[in-house]
C-alpha cells in the first residue's frame, strides 16, 4: 500500500509517517505539509507514483480534497478529525472522505485497521463520526425513496446499508447475495447520483434528508 500525508502540522506529520512506517501494509509513504509540496515531490521522482491512500486533517483547506480527487482519481482518502467537538465533526463529514478516524485515537493499530477497511471498500468512521451520522439520518422523517425515487427496492436496501458504513462483502452477507451483485449495485447507487466515494453519497443522502421542505425540490433527476 502506498500512503501519502498532508498534514500542515509538521509534528503530526512525522508523527503519523512513524506510524504508517511500522504498518507492514504501507510499502511506501510520501509526508508533506500541502499539495504544492507533494506534487513538487513526485515530479522529482523518475516513476508515475501515486498513493493508494492520501491521509489529510481535517478541516483541509477548502478545495484540498477536490485537489486530491481530480490528481488521484483512483486514490481514497482518510479525514483525520480534531475533536469529537460536534463542529469540527460536521465540518468533517461534509469533506467527503473515504474513511474518518479522530485524531485523539490514532494509534498503529487503529490506523492499520481503517486503512485495511479502506482498501476492502468499506466506510470505516470513529464513533463521534458514526453518531453523528445516524442522529442526522434518524432526525428526518424523509423516506430514501422520496429523495431519490429513481432507485428500485435492492438498491434501496444498498443505500440503507452503505448509511450503516458497510463494506460491499459485508453489504453481500446481509442482502445474501454475491460480492459481484453486490458491487454492482453499490456502483450504481453512486453513478447515479453521480459520487465519487461512499462517503460523498452518505453526506448528500444526509443532506438532501434534512433539508428543510420549502428547500427542497419536489423532484430530482439523478
Amino acid at each position: 500500500m502506498k500512503v501519502a500525508v498532508l498534514e500542515p502540522r509538521q509534528l503530526l506529520c512525522c508523527g503519523l509517517t512513524t506510524l504508517l512506517g511500522r504498518l507492514d501494509a504501507v510499502l511506501e509513504i510520501e509526508c508533506h505539509c500541502t499539495m504544492d509540496e507533494l506534487l513538487g515531490a513526485l515530479e522529482m521522482r523518475s516513476d508515475r507514483w501515486a498513493p493508494d491512500v492520501v491521509v489529510i486533517g481535517c478541516p483541509p483547506r477548502e478545495d484540498l480534497i477536490g485537489l486530491v480527487r481530480t490528481r488521484f482519481p483512483a486514490s481514497r482518502v482518510l479525514g483525520l478529525v480534531g475533536s469529537a467537538d460536534p463542529g469540527d465533526v460536521a465540518v468533517a463529514t461534509q469533506e467527503h472522505a473515504d474513511g474518518y478516524l479522530m485524531m485523539h485515537d490514532v494509534t498503529e493499530m487503529t490506523l492499520g485497521d481503517t486503512l485495511r477497511a479502506m482498501m476492502h471498500g468499506g466506510l470505516p468512521m470513529s464513533r463521534p463520526i458514526a453518531d453523528y451520522l445516524l442522529d442526522s439520518a434518524s432526525a428526518t422523517d424523509i423516506p430514501i425513496p422520496a429523495i431519490h425515487g429513481t432507485f428500485n427496492a435492492r438498491e434501496r436496501d444498498v443505500i440503507t446499508l452503505l448509511l450503516e458504513g458497510l463494506s460491499n462483502q459485508q453489504i453481500a452477507r446481509r442482502l445474501d447475495i454475491s460480492l459481484h451483485s453486490a458491487k454492482r449495485h453499490v456502483s450504481a447507487v453512486l453513478q447515479r447520483v453521480n459520487s465519487p466515494s461512499r462517503a460523498h453519497f452518505v453526506a448528500t443522502m444526509l443532506r438532501d434528508a434534512t433539508r428543510p421542505r420549502d428547500a427542497r425540490p419536489a423532484s430530482r433527476t439523478p
